[in-house]
């Protein structure tokens, strides 16, 4: 009969490197106040035996868990967009040996905050240390998070008519400049009838209609704007918005698009007419997701760089972790146009 292999335990390790457990110890939770030479010596002796730190345990002694939840808010499992942001978030963690698990909710913006269905995960106090929330993120749902006393960082233009002070954390990125330049550029390849087409219940899209309206005033231009909620996905919004801009007269020359899948579905309707980006109608979108690269031609549009919006919201949560009473801040990250194909020089 076989016998098991008796587990290595730190023991082994402390002996085989010839310090004390308690070194160890310090070694596997950061190497504080362990010297380099005597870092190298246990590290080399837990390679060479095939030592395996019991990481629950480990846990129970930084009493934390290490663990950290990315949080979608009223959305389906993550478009490009937010799986970026994840992206993000995973490479910063990773780095770090932190561990990001991923959950979903679903919820009105009228229900109360105690009857906001939470994932299991949250609904066990310790099981994570924080929360980094995107999606759509309602208030109700944010004094939800609040009364329940988790370090957490919203994904600021997610946040959906926040009234009063932000007493949370967040990271955004400034959408306005980014919108002013795309504008701007338009109009300096000789457009005059350019439209604007986004859904402006929503924030986010709120923002770039009004940096439309600024360049258009600027520019003595008078503004196309096709600003009606519609409860439709961002594509067909996109079909709508075509059509709209193709039955006015005089029709415009551009569509500035409210974000790269409304320009997608304005560039597929066209299609479907017989009408050609940029040669009939240029188009610029907002976000430059990968479908901005696999249209034809590649769409202009403004970059959000989401893995430095999840990295950011990583070491912010982090930050909030070791210094649980620093101020609430935001962190505004760059947006900036980038030129491809889709708008033509008049």
């Amino acid at each position: 009969m076989k016998v098991a292999a008796k587990p290595i335990t730190i023991r082994d390790v402390a002996r085989a490197a010839a310090v004390g457990v308690g070194t160890v110890s310090r070694v596997l939770n950061g190497g504080a106040h362990v010297s380099r030479a005597t870092t190298e010596r246990v590290e080399a002796a837990i390679r060479r035996l095939g030592f395996r730190p019991n990481a629950q345990a480990r846990r129970m002694l930084r009493r934390h868990s290490e663990i950290v939840c990315f949080l979608l808010s009223n959305r389906d499992f993550p478009h490009t967009f937010h799986a970026r942001i994840l992206q993000g978030v995973e490479n910063y963690a990773r780095s770090i040996r932190q561990h990001v698990i991923f959950a979903a909710v679903h919820y009105g913006a009228e229900v109360s905050p105690d009857r906001i269905h939470l994932p299991p995960i949250l609904q066990e106090r310790g099981m994570v240390d924080g929360l980094l929330l995107a999606g759509t993120i309602y208030p109700n749902f944010l004094h939800r998070i609040q009364e329940m006393e988790i370090p957490f960082v919203a994904f600021g233009n997610n946040v959906m008519e926040y009234e009063g002070p932000r007493n949370f954390d967040q990271v955004s990125y400034d959408g306005y400049p980014g919108e002013v330049e795309a504008v701007r550029y338009t109009i300096g390849q000789g457009h005059r009838l350019i439209a604007f087409g986004g859904d402006t219940t929503y924030p986010w899209m709120r923002v770039r209609h009004e940096a439309y309206l600024a360049v258009m005033r600027e520019h003595k231009l008078n503004p196309i704007a096709f600003t009606a909620p519609r409860p439709v996905s961002n594509l067909e919004y996109g079909d709508w918005l075509a059509g709209r801009v193709l039955a006015r007269r005089p029709r415009p020359t551009a569509v500035i698009a409210g974000n790269d899948e409304v320009a997608f579905g304005v560039w597929r309707t066209l299609r479907r007419r017989g009408l050609r980006v940029p040669e009939d109608i240029s188009l610029v979108g907002f976000d430059d997701r990968e479908e901005a690269m696999l249209m034809d031609p590649p769409l202009t549009t403004v970059r959000v760089r989401k893995e430095e919006i999840g990295q950011a919201c990583m070491r912010m949560l982090l930050e909030r972790l070791h210094h649980p009473t620093m101020p609430y801040s935001e962190r505004l990250l760059a947006t900036e146009l980038v030129v491809r194909d889709t708008v033509k020089k008049l």
